[in-house]
């Protein structure tokens, strides 16, 4: 019993590492597609999203899909 509570311990930790590095590289990648696209990129919508969704999918600047609905339209 005691071992099983320790590896669910351990898994649940493992976990958090990883969604935490996930979420940081999603806040990063929405940051240089700002620096790239400048103002016709929301990147604060963006990290707003990568925290929401805890980075399960990482915006990619060379990646249309990715990205489409945090780029505005020009006017």
């Amino acid at each position: 019993m005691i071992t099983l509570l320790a590896v669910a311990v351990l898994l649940s930790s493992v976990i958090d590492l990883t969604t935490g590095r996930n979420v940081a590289l999603c806040i990063r990648n929405c940051a240089q597609c700002k620096r790239t696209f400048g103002p016709f990129f929301e990147g604060q919508r963006c990290a707003e999203w990568c925290i929401r969704t805890q980075g399960s999918t990482l915006p990619d600047c060379s990646e249309l899909d990715s990205i489409a609905d945090f780029l505005t339209k020009l006017e």
